[in-house]
């Protein structure tokens, strides 16, 4: 059987969104079948999954996975694969210079690379998208709710920032664990979303709360959807927008209207996720012989 093993360089800590999306692709692989640890330099109990690497795998029949962020190949593993959970150099400076060029690549979301040539998507650039959705996200149908809440986080996708939220508005900063925020959702009745990719602008809506992602400069909603997990379970179903969650202040009142619908179709997008990218990533690695012919690699998605 091949290993797998998912390497990470921080302790695990909901309010990182890419660190929650690798401990979920582990449970989501071993609940298919797979012999999976997760590496982290401090094993931290955790809901999603605590199977912690012990060099107990032999690498040679293990396929090491690493995040954008990781430089080089720290464990020396023979079979790599590049898991790009944000688009190269808007989290931190690109890496994939020093990445071997047979390194396997896949996305967390649609990127904009693939629409520089679509007949490779499939081939050349394939996603692996992980969506993990915590029991604890509820609507509390509170009838005292109201204001604004508002969070900043990878702000610098916009290079002109306009302040959209209320003077009176409350924060939501990266200490806030997840309760809090679930909290915060259910007694709000707008978030403002400065970051077009956290999934808070999600949680905010399977809470109740419309939520607002303020639009980037140049960018329209249906390229922005094209940078989101979400974009390939829409493109199939025909749908052209997320239920509760507005593009621009414009379209408050379409989030607004369909807020009580985010719940299920969040459900349906994991489901077809795991069907779509998940179950054909394990197609793929399944027989480590044959790995040096799939034609999704660094050299042909960077080079």
């Amino acid at each position: 059987m091949i290993n797998v093993l998912v390497y990470t360089i921080n302790p695990f800590k909901f309010t990182c969104g890419g660190l929650v999306v690798q401990y979920e692709l582990c449970r989501v692989l071993e609940s298919l079948g797979v012999n999976i640890r997760i590496s982290a330099p401090e094993k931290i109990n955790n809901s999603i999954f605590c199977k912690y690497y012990n060099n107990d795998f032999d690498l040679n029949n293990t396929v090491v996975i690493y995040g954008e962020t990781i430089e080089g190949n720290p464990l020396n593993a023979p079979h790599v694969v590049r898991f790009i959970l944000a688009p190269l150099g808007i989290i931190c400076k690109p890496k994939n210079k020093t990445w071997n060029p047979n390194d396997l690549v896949y996305y967390f979301n649609s990127d904009n690379i693939f629409l520089n040539n679509k007949t490779l998507i499939g081939t050349v650039y394939k996603t692996l998208t992980s969506i993990y959705i915590n029991p604890l996200i509820k609507n509390y149908n509170d009838p005292s709710r109201k204001g604004y809440c508002h969070t900043f986080r990878k702000k610098q996708f916009h290079k002109t920032l306009k302040y959209a939220h209320h003077p009176a508005s409350q924060e939501i900063k990266r200490e806030h664990n997840v309760t809090q925020c679930i909290n915060i959702f259910n007694k709000r009745e707008i978030f403002i979303s400065y970051d077009p990719l956290t999934f808070l602008n999600v949680i905010a809506a399977m809470c109740g709360c419309i939520s607002v992602v303020i639009k980037i400069d140049g960018i329209n909603e249906m390229e922005w959807l094209k940078t989101t997990a979400a974009y390939n379970y829409l493109k199939e179903h025909n749908l052209s927008k997320l239920y509760g969650i507005a593009y621009g202040i414009s379209e408050i009142g379409w989030a607004k209207k369909t807020l009580h619908l985010a719940n299920q179709q969040w459900n349906n997008i994991n489901e077809y996720m795991k069907q779509t990218t998940i179950i054909p990533f394990l197609d793929d690695i399944k027989n480590l012989d044959t790995i040096k012919y799939l034609e999704n690699t660094v050299k042909n998605n960077f080079d």
